[in-house]
């Protein structure tokens, strides 16, 4: 017997008597009509196609993300610090001092019934260039060249005597000195210069040094405030002279091109001035403190 369902189905139930004709039922038998089993395969079709494409797409998104650059840059690889560098410095000079000179000079003015007074020098500009080259890995050679600027000024007066008259002058002083130096020395840094990290180091060396000294005296009437001629008061000295200096400071690199560091130096040297007959020590001995902007080759 066929019965009909409302999803287009149908199925037989088949019935069958025994002996004594009493009822026993067969388990029913389902079964599609044709146009039916072709929508339900159609369908089955269409989902394997659309499992395959999801497939496939995910194989594609994720060969595209292996070769996409990553989000985050990779940390930059910095090699090793090269051999040669050269360093520019900026900073001050602190601690020469002009006394015997300036001491005479105030005692001449008092022996002339004046005075005449320096103030302190203050702290002297000075820059440096220099050339490193590495040796060993701690060890480097180093030369430079370096220049300062010392200054300092005075304002007194005296009495200039002649056989007929007396003048009565007020005077302006000013001495200078440039002090151009060349260095050659080595120095050790206590850890192996790398890139990003900090390296301390101490050195020393030898150092040639040309001072240009020069005293400029302004004499004026005090009464009338007219220039006196006084060209003897006006003296300047040039000179070759030797020295020594010592330097320690810190280092930061960085990268294995750039560095940057805090350095100290003291320097030794002193020269001659001679005026009014006699020479006096100038002495430039003092401390250095720079900053120091380095280049690696």
């Amino acid at each position: 017997m066929i019965h009909a369902c409302e999803d287009n189905r149908y199925y037989l139930k088949q019935v069958a008597f025994d002996k004594d004709e009493r009822k026993s039922y067969i388990p029913d038998t389902w079964f599609e009509r044709p146009g039916a089993l072709r929508l339900n395969q159609n369908g089955d079709s269409m989902k394997k196609h659309l499992v395959t494409a999801m497939l496939f797409a995910a194989i594609i998104a994720s060969s595209a993300a292996h070769s996409a650059p990553p989000i985050f840059k990779d940390k930059k690889y910095f090699g090793p610090v090269p051999y040669n560098s050269f360093s520019f410095s900026a900073g001050f000079l602190d601690g020469p001092d002009f006394k015997y000179l300036t001491e005479h000079l105030n005692n001449w003015a008092r022996y002339r019934n004046g005075f005449d007074t320096f103030e302190e020098i203050p702290l002297g500009p000075y820059g440096r260039l220099s050339y490193e080259r590495q040796l060993t890995p701690n060890h480097f050679l180093k030369v430079s060249s370096s220049i300062s600027y010392l200054k300092t000024t005075s304002l007194g007066s005296v009495v200039a005597q002649y056989p007929d008259t007396n003048y009565s002058l007020d005077m302006e002083r000013t001495f200078k000195v440039y002090l151009l130096t060349f260095e050659a020395g080595f120095v050790y840094y206590f850890t192996t210069p790398e890139a990003q990290s900090f390296s301390p180091y101490a050195g020393g060396g030898f150092a040639a040094g040309v001072p240009m000294a020069r005293l400029d005296t302004k004499t004026t009437h005090a009464t009338t405030g007219e220039p006196f001629a006084n060209p003897s008061e006006n003296v300047s000295r040039n000179s070759l002279e030797a020295g020594l200096h010592m330097e320690f400071g810190m280092t930061y690199f960085m990268t294995d091109r750039y560095a940057a560091g805090l350095e100290g130096k003291y320097q030794m040297m002193q020269s001659k001035f001679y005026i009014h007959g006699g020479n006096f020590d100038l002495n430039y001995a003092g401390f250095v403190l720079s900053l120091n902007l380095i280049y690696y080759l």
